[in-house]
């Protein structure tokens, strides 16, 4: 079975390495500057460096419980933040502004309609590979077999 690491949809290692820390997660001063004049809260500012630096390490915006504690640790002790905050958008309009500026900032156009098509496409071939996973031991012995008697 392939690896989940290994899919042309972006995730998250099992373990996250202090060099991939360092290199994809660590915010820039003008990462942080950036950030810091558009939020009110520390939680939404928390919140928008973790998309931003998701975004350019995954190409994608990643949901909460998908990020692994060890990035979200890291990004709290550069932002010097208290172990009690939380990235935490607010209101879902305020995460949708969020993620429109970091989306800005790193010059990509959002375009709904292929995103859907892009996603229902890829939840399709999911469905397909799983099917296909559920049947592959029953078919084991045919493969086998052709490889046992070569014409």
């Amino acid at each position: 079975m392939t690896l989940i690491e290994r899919t042309a949809y972006s995730q998250f290692k099992k373990l996250t390495s202090a060099r991939v820390l360092h290199v994809f997660f660590t915010p820039t001063a003008e990462e942080i500057a950036w950030s810091r004049e558009r939020t009110k809260t520390p939680e939404a500012w928390f919140a928008q460096v973790m998309d931003l630096k998701c975004f350019q390490k995954m190409a994608r915006f990643c949901p909460r419980e998908e990020i692994p504690e060890v990035v979200v640790d890291h990004v709290r002790r550069c932002l010097e933040l208290g172990a009690d905050v939380e990235p935490d958008h607010g209101a879902s309009r305020t995460a949708k502004l969020h993620r429109k500026q970091v989306r800005a900032r790193q010059g990509v156009k959002y375009d709904k309609v292929r995103a859907r098509a892009i996603t229902a496409g890829r939840g399709a071939r999911a469905a397909a590979a799983r099917r296909y996973e559920q049947a592959s031991p029953d078919f084991a012995g045919l493969d086998e077999h052709r490889n046992e008697n070569p014409r």
